[in-house]
């Protein structure tokens, strides 16, 4: 039984639910007057208000880069340890 988690599989799922979250906010800032902009406005440098074509692209491309960061951070570490747990279990 693997107990690894794919990479890949975990670097889609962020960035979708992050690219998800981002547009939902921005939408809802836009037309609901919503103030979601001042929590992205930190995270995401470039990303600028009021809202400009190229501070929403800004902002996606380090979605990517958080999308692509938090796999390497949980699942690599996690792969390399349930790898050694499950070799210590077959000695």
């Amino acid at each position: 039984m693997s107990r690894q988690i794919s990479f890949v599989a975990a670097f889609k799922a962020l960035l979708a639910g992050l690219a998800i979250s981002y547009v939902v906010c921005i939408a809802g800032d836009l037309i609901f007057g919503w103030t979601m902009y001042e929590v992205w406005a930190p995270l995401l440098p470039g990303f600028t208000w009021p809202l400009t074509a190229s501070g929403f692209f800004l902002g996606l491309l380090w979605l990517v880069v958080y999308a692509a960061y938090l796999p390497l951070v949980f699942v690599l570490p996690y792969n390399f340890l349930a790898k050694e747990q499950l070799s210590a279990q077959r000695s």
